[in-house]
């Protein structure tokens, strides 16, 4: 109560099992309210209903977005009404997310965004709830996607989803013009454990004692090749073998950065693996005369994508010539490389992931600490490989 005897109106807002009271600009005297205290003025009571009609309407505009808020966020929305409503498609936002990223990742985001664009055209970002992401979920498994892609997917929508969250809100100025935090409630399903998808020793070695075909087009003899080199030079995928610098070569080892964890890392994934003496004739094959890039794979085929698909193919002859007891891909020229590591060559779990350069949460500090020793790494790299026949 003033010293005047008046008192200020205020409105109560309910939100959230939270309640805050807003002061208006107006005051009554005690002829204007009842002993319980309860308005009784006509003109203020139909001021006060104007009030609440222009709050309900700003209300209805934020849509979904006022579910996370509590009583004092909206009072703060609802004293600067004329703050326009924030409005972010959230599908082109990952379109510029993908932008600010490199190679297969940035191909990743889009198309994971096609795929979001089919689900739901017209997404605001702050449509994305706990629930879409259910149903977006379901949804895939429904179109028949991997277990492995849905993962990935779920898993890149989060990062736009954070991105767009860092962009646009500043708590330390109060603005949250995204409340949601949808993976807070929606937990992002597992990956199932891999199945096995390397081969024997035995297989390996018949792999690369495999000749080659007469034709001088065979995609076979590509899809050989490229597994030899992978295997050769510690894993190596094939958007690694096809996109290195010609100055990758230095002397005894290859240094380069692996496209598929650099963004997740510091040190951009750098790597330097060892060259034997056995595979340099077939880097001397393929090596680019242009001088653009180490191997010259990039002129015949003119994307990733079809350098992809010719080894996809050529893996086919490989697999009737050399037959094995489960379906193998190029991959498993990786696959084995580690297992090789591990359970014949008998290197620690951590050396192999040393090996295999990747990228671990856990073990981001402790790197920080460790100088790589690429002596112990070579001496490991060359223990694996030794374990076939170079000379059959």
């Amino acid at each position: 109560m003033r010293a005047d005897g008046t008192r200020n109106v205020k409105i109560r807002i309910v939100a959230r099992k939270t309640n805050t009271l807003v002061s208006t600009a107006m005051y009554v005297t005690s002829k204007q309210v009842t002993r319980g205290g309860q308005i009784k003025d006509a003109q203020v009571l139909d001021a006060c209903a104007t009030i609440i009609r222009k709050w309900r309407d700003t209300v209805a505009k934020l849509g979904g977005a006022a579910d996370v808020l509590s009583a004092k966020d909206l009072a703060h929305i609802l004293k600067n009404a004329e703050v326009d409503v924030f409005r972010l498609d959230f599908i082109e936002h990952i379109c510029e997310v993908a932008k600010t990223k490199r190679g297969q990742t940035s191909h990743n985001y889009c198309v994971m965004a096609k795929s979001l664009e089919r689900f739901s055209r017209n997404l605001d970002v702050n449509d994305i709830t706990p629930q879409l992401l259910k149903s977006y979920e379901q949804w895939l498994r429904d179109a028949g996607i991997s277990p492995g892609t849905i993962t990935q997917y779920m898993t890149l929508v989060r990062s736009a989803h954070n991105a767009a969250r860092l962009q646009y809100n500043d708590e330390e100025a109060g603005v949250t013009r995204i409340p949601r935090q949808p993976f807070a409630k929606y937990k992002i399903p597992q990956p199932p454990v891999p199945t096995a998808r390397g081969v024997d020793l035995g297989t390996l070695q018949a792999i690369i004692d495999l000749e080659d075909e007469p034709s001088v087009k065979s995609r076979r003899n590509l899809a050989h090749d490229c597994f030899v080199l992978s295997f050769a030079l510690g894993g190596m995928n094939y958007a690694d073998i096809y996109a290195l610098p010609y100055d990758a070569l230095k002397g005894d080892y290859i240094e380069y950065n692996r496209q598929k964890t650099r963004d997740a890392r510091a040190d951009d994934a750098l790597y330097r693996v060892k060259v034997i003496d056995e595979i340099r004739p077939m880097l001397t094959r393929y090596r680019d005369p242009a001088k653009k890039r180490l191997f010259r794979f990039y002129s015949h085929y003119t994307t990733l994508k079809s350098f992809r698909e010719s080894i996809c193919f050529g893996m086919k002859g490989i697999k009737s010539a050399v037959p094995y007891k489960r379906h193998y891909t190029f991959y498993a020229a990786r696959h084995t490389y580690a297992s090789l590591a591990y359970n014949v060559a008998k290197i620690d779990k951590y050396t192999v992931h040393e090996l295999l350069n990747h990228s671990d949460k856990e073990m981001k500090i402790t790197d920080r600490y460790i100088e790589r020793d690429w002596s112990n790494l070579f001496d490991a790299h060359e223990k694996i490989v030794r374990l076939v026949k170079w000379d059959s």
